[in-house]
């Protein structure tokens, strides 16, 4: 066990038994951030990054969990299944982009509505 994995009481622990969870430490000190890689090449595989990860106090820590990468079908299933959400998810925002809209052109249509009831009123 390296010297940055330390379990959830803070002290550390030694063996290959993974009966109790450890907390690995970047090298800013703070508790690591798990993580799942999204890449063509290692898709779904876990690791763990600095917790600061695209700020400017990121100190570019890196570790991976699992020790390999699905490959042969898995690969290729995982590589549809993201794709397939991937898809979804860029459908979801467009949904929502045209609700938004049609919420939006509702909302003019009705006050447009009002104002034409109004003007027979007035007459």
């Amino acid at each position: 066990m390296g010297e940055r994995e330390m379990d959830f009481r803070g002290s550390r622990h030694e063996g290959k038994g993974k009966a109790k969870e450890s907390i690995v430490l970047c090298d800013c000190g703070l508790p690591a951030k798990k993580a799942q890689s999204w890449t063509d090449e290692n898709c779904f595989v876990r690791f763990y990054g600095c917790e600061r990860y695209k700020t400017p106090l990121d100190c570019r820590f890196f570790q991976w969990i699992d020790e390999g990468s699905p490959y042969g079908w898995q690969k290729r299933d995982l590589l549809e299944a993201r794709n397939n959400i991937r898809q979804k998810e860029e459908t979801i925002m467009e949904l929502k982009k045209n609700i938004a809209k049609f919420q939006s052109d509702w909302a003019e249509n009705a006050e447009f509505e009002e104002d034409i009831i109004n003007g027979f009123l007035k007459l």
